[in-house]
């Protein structure tokens, strides 16, 4: 019985009388898997830029940072200690504030850094534009970021002022200004390039002098995980004083949040698209109800129950609907590996630019199989519950009334 109305649905994919597969199953197919694709390419190139996002300004902040009010004494001892985490990548000694930085009538306040080559453990040093970190040892060189020395309108071997508003020269009663030479520019494509500059470590405690003295900060695996890392971390201090702990959640944590929620909106909205796809098979299937009434009314009256004729109708449903899923993530799959090169053919063919607003060259793309799994998941489950709206429809044809017609 089973086999038997298999072959009956299976003939409502073909043009009647023929074995090629009839244009209302072609497009209807065709919508789901369009529907299914359009998901699967949004999500990943949301997926693609939360990854850059992350890469490019988590790579350069401190994932978490130790602070003690008497300033800690043993840092190597504790950096031995914190190295023993498994989420723990690199520990270095944290030296950061904010001051203004200032070339001739321009201003601007960034935050600086006290480094130095063999200590820094974040992205810069991979992605300098001119000059190298290792210039910095040896005086009052700085090294910034390739929009802030545009918006200064400096270049290598040029000076700059920095000026400490919060510690005041005790006799004038002016914040204390220091000049420093650009030594190093470095470009890591994020809004990190506009306010942050780094310094070498005994300069910066010439020009801050911090109450609390050095402290640490640590860069771990996974990122979602550093603010727990912290809190296991600081519990083994014995620093004999307040440690202050900060994560880079509490000052980007705002950011990537509503990074996440745009991400979740905008696969919401693109789902639309599958939903209609969805919808337009539906009303497929109820015309071709209706132009096949008598055939149904036929099988009702020689004996096949209303279940019978359901499942006809649902497994036509869910052959159209998984031939669309395969497709779509056939589709889906190369068009998001290849969308800067198909992004750049459409540039070509409307001459228009479409990477020109944003800090990358490229589109990134990073494909999520556990996403396209519950695409594929969440689409079937919607096919399979809506197919037995028009399938109940074909059950509940009554015989008489068709052959009376």
């Amino acid at each position: 019985m089973n086999q038997f109305l298999r072959k009956i649905s299976f003939r409502y994919l073909y043009h009647k009388g023929t074995k090629s597969l009839s244009s209302q199953t072609l497009l209807t197919s065709l919508g789901v898997g369009l529907g299914t694709a359009v998901l699967i390419v949004v999500l990943s190139v949301m997926n693609g830029f939360e990854n850059e996002l992350q890469k490019r300004i988590l790579g350069v902040i401190p994932h978490v940072t130790f602070e003690s009010s008497r300033g800690f004494e043993d840092i190597e001892g504790l950096s031995e200690i914190i190295l023993k985490e498994n989420n723990v990548l690199a520990v270095a000694p944290f030296l950061s504030s904010q001051v203004v930085i200032n070339n001739k009538d321009i201003s601007k306040g960034v935050i600086i850094k006290g480094t130095s080559a063999k200590d820094e453990i974040s992205i810069i040093p991979d992605n300098m534009l001119t000059g190298d970190i290792e210039f910095l040892e040896g005086g009052s060189n700085i090294v910034i970021g390739d929009s802030l020395a545009y918006e200064l309108n400096v270049a290598i071997g040029d000076s700059v002022n920095l000026l400490n508003i919060n510690q005041s020269n005790p006799l004038l009663g002016v914040p204390r200004v220091v000049a420093f030479k650009v030594v190093g520019i470095f470009s890591v494509g994020s809004e990190v390039d506009q306010n942050y500059a780094l310094i070498n470590q005994d300069s910066f405690l010439k020009l801050i002098k911090p109450k609390n003295g050095v402290g640490l900060e640590i860069k771990v695996k996974n990122v979602l995980e550093a603010r727990n890392t912290g809190r296991t971390i600081i519990q083994k201090f014995d620093s004999g004083s307040y440690t202050k702990m900060t994560s880079w959640d509490q000052s980007y944590g705002g950011l990537f949040r509503a990074v996440q929620l745009e991400k979740i909106m905008v696969g919401l909205l693109m789902s639309l698209i599958l939903l209609v796809a969805i919808l337009s098979l539906l009303m497929s299937v109820n015309n071709l109800i209706k132009t096949n009434e008598k055939e149904i009314a036929i099988l009702r009256t020689i004996g096949f129950s209303k279940w019978h004729v359901q499942t006809i109708f649902i497994q036509l449903i869910l052959t159209i609907g998984i031939f669309g899923i395969f497709f779509g993530n056939l589709l889906g799959f190369f068009v998001a590996s290849n969308i800067t090169e198909f992004l750049n053919f459409l540039s070509q063919i409307f001459n228009i630019s479409m990477l020109d607003v944003y800090y990358l060259d490229y589109f990134p793309s990073i494909v999520s199989l556990q996403q396209i799994v519950w695409i594929n998941i969440i689409t079937f489950l919607l096919l399979l519950i809506f197919s037995f709206m028009p399938s109940n429809k074909a059950a509940n044809t009554n015989p008489i009334n068709i052959v009376n017609k």
